[in-house]
């Protein structure tokens, strides 16, 4: 009982439980990204307004190159795909494709190279952490249908109240689940924001030097 207590406990527990969650995400992600880019003429009707809106707010010095911004930046982004599990994982789905379609539509704006360039030392862990917050906005889904699906069709005999609460106590592992993934997309992207802020261009600067 002690070593399945532990095994439970891992992250490779945690993503074997929520691996499902994690497919779903990527593949949004990924699909949004490439139809972005490769599709951005056709995109651009909803896309463009983000990416200027995007330019001004750099402009205007709303959005800077430094870890406190960028982080906050990105934490907004992915709190909304998370908290869009709230409506049955609808508005993280949606996040998740605008999220990855302006990302993809963004990449056509320049080089192609120099995207990557820019893009690679930040963007594994920026990436990886917008798609563990999409996989914990569909555990919080989870979590709302077994909840509600509990609450209306479970037989009890005490009061509501006590009945909402025996369900949300047989049901928060599911609710605990979605808050650790999310905790840990956060801390990839306060990762990202530190080397963007510090380490990206002199990353590009190196690798310009020797080409």
């Amino acid at each position: 009982m002690v070593k399945k207590e532990r095994y439970e406990g891992t992250l490779t527990a945690l993503y074997k439980r929520n691996e499902k969650f994690l497919g779903l995400s990527a593949a949004i992600f990924f699909i949004s990204l490439f139809l972005g880019y490769f599709l951005s003429g056709l995109f651009s009707i909803f896309l463009e307004s983000f990416y200027q809106n995007f330019q001004k707010s750099v402009a205007k010095g709303d959005l800077e190159l430094t870890t406190l911004s960028i982080f906050l930046n990105n934490l907004k982004v992915t709190f909304y795909i998370y908290g869009g599990g709230l409506l049955f994982g609808v508005f993280t789905i949606l996040f998740l494709f605008i999220q990855g379609s302006f990302i993809g539509y963004f990449a056509t704006k320049m080089p192609l190279g120099d995207f990557i360039l820019f893009t690679l030392p930040h963007g594994v862990f920026e990436i990886a952490g917008v798609i563990i917050a999409g996989a914990a906005g569909f555990r919080l889904a989870s979590f709302i249908y077994s909840y509600l699906n509990s609450v209306l069709t479970e037989t009890w005999y005490g009061s509501p109240l006590d009945k909402m609460a025996h369900v949300f106590r047989n049901n928060w592992e599911e609710l605990k689940e979605s808050l650790q993934l999310y905790a840990i997309a956060v801390v990839l992207l306060l990762i990202a924001a530190f080397i963007e802020a510090n380490i990206t261009l002199a990353w590009v600067q190196y690798i310009s030097g020797m080409v």
